[in-house]
Formats: structure tokens, sequence, C-alpha cells
């Protein structure tokens, strides 16, 4: 089976599978390769690519799921997600599709077709598990050939983070708190949690840099954060970074690199064991976070 992927999916494709994403089905079968990431423990990236040729495919999942079209057109064709429907020819390349949980997503293409996307998969109930003051949106609505550059530009983000192998789970839940935000936004729907849009308060402020600098050798999570101040994750992005002039994440990364710093040049232990002990996943991630905050490597600043 032949296939022609777009230059900038090409590497993700290399290592693909021939195989169909759970729950979604193409007539005829084995004309899609896929390859998954998963986003523990709300969610998943899948990118597929279709073989072009005519055909029918079906999917019903119980997450929202959000198709980035990263390539592709339908010359002739139909998309209908829960009876909205849209028939004839799309440009695939500035489209998203939202499919909200539960509902069907199905269609037929043309000889003609070519398709490419990336499916991003939001488990909204286990998301609210793992982020107590996030609440669930019942009434979420489907979108076909959305062209909002801003959902766009969080997808793409989204996707290139979790292939290149960037697990911080802090800044991947920032992501998708801001993702499902501004669907609310598009839609017109209310505000998860309604708060006051100012800055944190003193006594706020203080137990979040207590807690960030007991556990900068641990995982940090968003919620973790937002539950100490008794704020929606979302609503709590953004007030964190009105108050400390950066994301939660480049307040995280800072405190480490300085913590780093501190070892470095007080104690004799192994870079590898610092960076291990301020939180980085490696070696490698330590080095480009340390070159890039203080502007010269670790072992450059241990010199005698």
């Amino acid at each position: 089976m032949s296939f022609s992927p777009h230059a900038d999916v090409q590497a993700f494709l290399d290592e693909a599978v021939e195989s169909e994403p759970e729950g979604l089905s193409y007539t005829p079968p084995r004309i899609s390769q896929m390859i998954r990431r998963e986003l523990p423990p709300w969610g998943a990236i899948e990118c597929v690519q279709v073989v072009q040729r005519a055909h029918r495919f079906e999917m019903r999942r119980q997450q929202h799921q959000f198709v980035l079209y990263r390539q592709g057109a339908v010359s002739d064709g139909e998309v209908s997600i829960d009876g909205l429907r849209l028939a004839g020819p799309r440009a695939l390349d500035q489209l998203i599709d939202f499919i909200p949980a539960g509902c069907l997503f199905e269609g037929w293409a043309g000889e003609r077709a070519r398709v490419g996307y990336v499916l991003v998969s939001i488990d909204e109930e286990r998301l609210a598990a793992a982020c107590p003051s996030y609440r669930v949106q019942r009434d979420l609505k489907p979108l076909i050939s959305c062209h909002d550059g801003f959902v766009r530009a969080l997808l793409e983000r989204l996707d290139q983070v979790v292939r290149g192998g960037k697990t911080d789970t802090l800044y991947l839940e920032t992501l998708v708190m801001l993702l499902m935000q501004e669907l609310r936004v598009l839609q017109q729907l209310p505000e998860v949690v309604l708060v006051n849009a100012g800055e944190l308060g003193r006594a706020q402020r203080q137990r979040l840099v207590d807690y960030i600098e007991a556990s900068l050798a641990n995982e940090v999570r968003l919620a973790d954060l937002s539950n100490i101040v008794n704020l929606s994750p979302y609503h709590f992005s953004r007030i964190f970074r009105r108050t400390f002039g950066m994301s939660p994440y480049q307040y995280l990364l800072l405190c480490r690199v300085n913590r780093a710093k501190h070892l470095i040049t007080t104690t004799d232990r192994s870079l590898l064991d610092i960076a291990l002990a301020t939180g980085f996943a490696g070696a490698s991630q330590f080095s480009r976070a340390f070159r890039r905050i203080v502007g010269q490597s670790a072992s450059e600043l241990r010199r005698p």
C-alpha cells in the first residue's frame, strides 16, 4: 500500500502501523496508517494518513475528538456529526472538526480524496477527576470546517510537544485546559468557573512559592497548583501569568534551574544527579533548559 504524506508529518508516520484508530472504521478496510501517543490519564493523540481512494468512514467515541487536518483535500464528499452535515469539496489544510463525546462522526470521500489528520482525544470526566476544580461542560456542540486560528495553534502545539517527547504534565495540562476554554468561547458557552480577574494575593503567592520550592524534584500538576488557591486551572493560568509575569510552567522551570545552579556551585554532585534531583527527566532536557535560562552550560558554570 502506498501513501503520500505531507513532508511535515513524514517522520511521524515513518513509525506508523497499518491500522485504524479504535472506534473509527473505514470502508474499504486497511486503508489507513496510524501512530498513537498517550496523554494519560485524560487523552491521546493519533496521527492518521488515509490512502488516496474513495472511502466511507464512521466513528463514535466516548471522549471529545478534535480533528486537526494537516494536509489534503476532498473534491467530492460529505461529512456529518450527529446530524450536522456538510457536503461538497473541502480544502482540508486549514480546517478543524470537533466531535463531542458520544456523537456519531461519519461521511464519505471520492476517488481523489487526500486526507491526513491528527486526532486529539480528551476525556473530560478523567480530566475533571485529575483536576477537581475543573467542571465538565455538558452542552458542547459539534463543529465542521472550523477556521479558528487560535484553537488550531493550540492543537498544533499540543501535537508538536507530544511528538517531541515532552512529558511535563503541567505544560500539557495547561495546553488542554486552554484548548477546552477556547472551545467554550468559540461556542459562546459559559466559562467553567468565574473568578476575580485580578492578581493573586500575597498569602496565595506565598503558598504557591512554598509548594513549588518543596516539589521541584517531583511532578507538579496544574491541578495541584490551582487547588492551592481554589481556582479553576484555566483561570489560575491566566492569573498566575498576570501575577508572576510568566506561565506556571515557565516559573517552575526557572525555579528548577535556580536550584540546580545552587547545587552546582555548592556541592560536588554530578550534573546528572543534580538534573534528576531538580525534576528534569534527564541530562538532555536539563542541558537545554539550563543554557536557555542561564546563558551558559552547567559544565561551564562548574569550571573553576
